[in-house]
């Protein structure tokens, strides 16, 4: 059986990857250049639902409230938790600005300045959680804990995202990625 904090940082290489990516997007949409829409909505869709509904939630839902029991725990976990607050907000920035977007216009902008903004906040809460906040979790919570955790994460995935939609993410990670990091 995974551990709960295995499963996470491994989700955590897939949203670094979509990082990367969004950063060649941004690059792109500052020079004026086009960005296909239906990759714009595509990286939506995955930051809303596989990194923040899949992943922020196992981590809101599950480890967070487990880990807070420990009194000593819960002024980062509350940071963390206003992290993924504002990755929301940079989120719903460049929602918000998709359906206006044409290339050089100031939604192009809009879009690469909350992307920019989105890349530096989860690259240092990742870098926080993985060096951070797992080795605590892996610390402090048993093994029969960890188990429990595992299973109601798969319970969440299937639950929030659905049957198949973790593969089809990772499928247009690679699909992006051949476009814009190859």
């Amino acid at each position: 059986m995974s551990k709960p904090t295995q499963d996470l940082i491994k989700e955590h290489g897939g949203i670094m990857l979509m990082l990367s990516i969004m950063g060649k997007v941004a690059d792109s949409l500052r020079q004026g250049q086009e960005v296909k829409r239906e990759h714009l909505e595509k990286i939506v869709e995955f930051l809303k639902n596989f990194a923040d509904k899949c992943h922020h939630g196992k981590e809101e839902s599950i480890l967070f409230p487990e880990l807070a029991k420990n009194i000593a725990n819960q002024k980062l976990i509350n940071d963390f938790l206003g992290e993924h607050k504002s990755g929301r907000d940079y989120i719903r920035g460049i929602a918000e600005s998709l359906p206006q977007y044409a290339p050089g216009n100031p939604d192009a902008i809009h879009i690469a300045t909350n992307a920019d903004g989105y890349i530096r906040l989860l690259t240092e809460h990742i870098k926080k959680e993985n060096t951070v906040l797992f080795p605590i979790a892996d610390k402090e919570l048993s093994e029969e804990m960890q188990t429990e955790l595992f299973k109601k994460f798969e319970t969440l995935e299937h639950d929030v995202i659905g049957e198949g939609k973790h593969e089809e993410y990772h499928g247009w990670l690679k699909e992006l990625e051949s476009e814009y990091l190859s």
